[in-house]
């Protein structure tokens, strides 16, 4: 009986400091290190102020509408070709940026998903902050960080 006491307390000399000096789950590790990926959509510029709203031509007292429907026209100071490249850059870039949105999401759930192995109230201060960061850029209309 001595004998096995005497190896059960070397054992649990030995096991006893493993697990007081744990290592950190590595998905633990990757949710407190993660940096906020660069959003690579760049806005294109050119299209908010190519199209001028006027009223339609004054009419005279007593003539007939002839301009009956349209209560404003449009008067662009670009051709359509130019308009329509700027249309397609538009169309390039917010669909860049459902992307960019979509992969903060992603990584919003993988974050959330690293408490599963088990965290720290300070590993988990780390992480909420991680997660409000991507919070504040999903919640930008440009997907840009705002200081």
């Amino acid at each position: 009986m001595k004998k096995k006491s005497k190896t059960m307390i070397v054992w649990l000399l030995l096991i006893l400091p493993a697990f007081a000096f744990a290592e950190v789950h590595i998905a633990v590790q990757e949710a407190m290190d993660y940096q906020l990926p660069g959003n690579t959509c760049s806005k294109p510029r050119g299209l908010e102020g190519a199209v001028n709203a006027s009223p339609p031509p004054a009419r005279q007292a007593g003539t007939a509408e002839f301009f009956v429907g349209s209560s404003d026209s449009e008067v662009s100071d670009m051709d359509t070709y130019t308009r329509k490249r700027l249309e397609n850059k538009e169309r390039r870039w917010i669909k860049c940026l459902a992307n960019y949105k979509a992969g903060l999401l992603e990584d919003m759930e993988t974050l959330k998903g690293s408490a599963a192995y088990g965290i720290t109230k300070a590993q988990a201060d780390i992480i909420l902050a991680n997660m409000a960061a991507i919070q504040k850029v999903y919640m930008t209309p440009e997907g840009l960080l705002e200081e």
